[in-house]
């Protein structure tokens, strides 16, 4: 126990070091300036980028392919002739120097396989770019949700703070009142157990919002910052009359989606470049070649040659491998066929949900703020109450409990409001370089009115 508890004091001295070396000149950022920052610095928008530049390079390979071929060949060799046994004495050491140079031009005239290969290699590389958008799109939803998760645990460790101070002063209160014999003895122990439990909870939620902290530096890779903090009742709005509307804009423009259809149509295309690899291949060939070679005691004078051929070739037997290599592909297009309906089926299930997370947290904001009024009503009521002598002790401190559960309830609603309407957002075809300032314009805009309003 003992050392439990000297872990304890360690972890808040440390925290609350780390949070006061956090607060000292650290740079005030919006989610806009975050987002920006996690562009820099995300993996897996690189990656994604990197895969983006590779399908280019393969399909202008593929299409290539398709496009006159020339090449050059040299060949420069020294040749010696000599005979063994009596005839070494009457033959001598004969040389032949020789060379031999050209080029070689070539144009596909009928290639199945190939055009069909490029075709495949063009979907890849839509694929790849539905995928860099799909990326850039999950990266926003992961600065949000960790910046609305560090303003929500930095939120939590404020109330806990209100709410230990409050403790505090009633445990002061309490005291005082005991040792008038106003006020029983187990009263002065309530609040005492109740004031330690609140420090517990503080240091585990400075501990959580160290935690959170980490997540967020880990998108941008700056670790000394503050967070504009967001205002009460942002207007966000979805754009969409109903949920039907939304699925049907959902599957019309989600990355995802296009990201399934692609790979669908790169496995149809396989399937033709397999089939296409039966047919006849024709080649349009030109060769030029200079050579001036003699051996084996032969000489010839130095020649050009020039020849122009058109090359037929058609496959009668692979053992079985050309079947074999259809019917993988065929295997790989239906995998990406059912791969399109499950992605299908997972937007529409993501569009609906966010759709109902949206009119749910609009009921929870209402609710809670509701709820947060009254218990402060409640708190200042049962003070007073306590003071006259017509309430416990106990009483103040559910209602102090009941107020920091509100006033978490309503944090807790807002960024669960802000994120539904943001996951809506970008599922429906929305572009994270234009959501996100919006989303942070919103934000600011309402808590620079918020503030106006309390300066007046």
């Amino acid at each position: 126990m003992f050392f439990r508890y000297l872990v304890t004091i360690f972890l808040g001295l440390s925290i609350s070091q780390a949070q006061a070396n956090s607060n000292s000149s650290a740079p005030v950022m919006s989610l806009e300036t975050v987002y920006q920052l996690a562009i820099e610095q995300a993996p897996s928008l690189a990656i994604a980028k990197y895969r983006v530049d590779s399908a280019a390079a393969q399909s202008a390979d593929a299409r290539g392919s398709l496009l006159p071929q020339v090449s050059i060949f040299g060949e420069w060799s020294e040749n010696t002739l000599s005979y063994d046994g009596p005839l070494s004495t009457v033959y001598g050491r004969e040389n032949y120097p020789g060379e031999r140079y050209g080029l070689q031009a070539r144009q596909t005239l009928f290639n199945i396989s190939q055009f069909r290969e490029m075709q495949r290699r063009s979907a890849l590389f839509d694929r790849s770019e539905s995928d860099l958008a799909q990326a850039e799109i999950e990266l926003l939803a992961q600065v949000a949700d960790a910046y609305l998760t560090v303003l929500a645990e930095d939120n939590t460790v404020s109330q806990f703070k209100v709410e230990s101070e409050a403790l505090e002063k009633q445990l002061d209160e309490a005291q005082a009142l005991y040792s008038r014999s106003l006020l029983p003895l187990t009263q002065v122990l309530e609040t005492q157990t109740r004031s330690d439990s609140v420090k517990a909870d503080l240091i585990e939620a400075e501990g959580e919002a160290a935690i959170a902290r980490e997540r967020l530096t880990e998108l941008i890779g700056v670790r000394d910052y503050e967070l504009m903090d967001i205002a009460e009742g942002a207007k966000l709005s979805a754009r969409m009359a109903s949920s039907e509307q939304a699925v049907a804009q959902a599957l019309q423009n989600s990355p995802a989606v296009a990201a399934a259809k692609d790979n669908a149509d790169a496995a149809e295309f396989g399937i033709k470049r397999e089939k296409g690899s039966w047919w006849p291949e024709v080649n349009l060939v030109f060769n030029h070649q200079y050579s001036d070679v003699g051996f084996d005691n032969l000489t010839s004078p130095p020649r050009t040659t020039e020849s122009v051929s058109i090359a037929v070739s058609y496959p009668l037997i692979q053992g079985g491998a050309g079947s074999a290599r259809i019917r993988g592909a065929w295997a790989e297009f239906y995998a990406a066929k059912e791969e399109l309906e499950g992605v299908k089926r997972q937007v529409e299930t993501q569009t609906r949900s966010a759709w109902v997370r949206l009119i749910a947290a609009n009921k929870r904001i209402t609710a809670a703020q509701q709820a947060l009024d009254t218990a402060s009503v409640n708190v200042s009521a049962t003070q007073k109450s306590v003071k006259a002598g017509t309430a416990r002790v106990t009483d103040v401190l559910f209602a102090l409990a009941q107020r920091t559960r509100a006033q978490r309830d309503r944090f807790l609603a807002e960024q669960q409001r802000i994120l539904a309407w943001l996951e809506l957002e970008l599922i429906t075809g929305s572009a994270p370089d234009a959501v996100a300032p919006v989303l942070s314009d919103a934000l600011l805009s309402t808590a620079a009115v918020s503030a106006t309003v309390a300066g007046q």
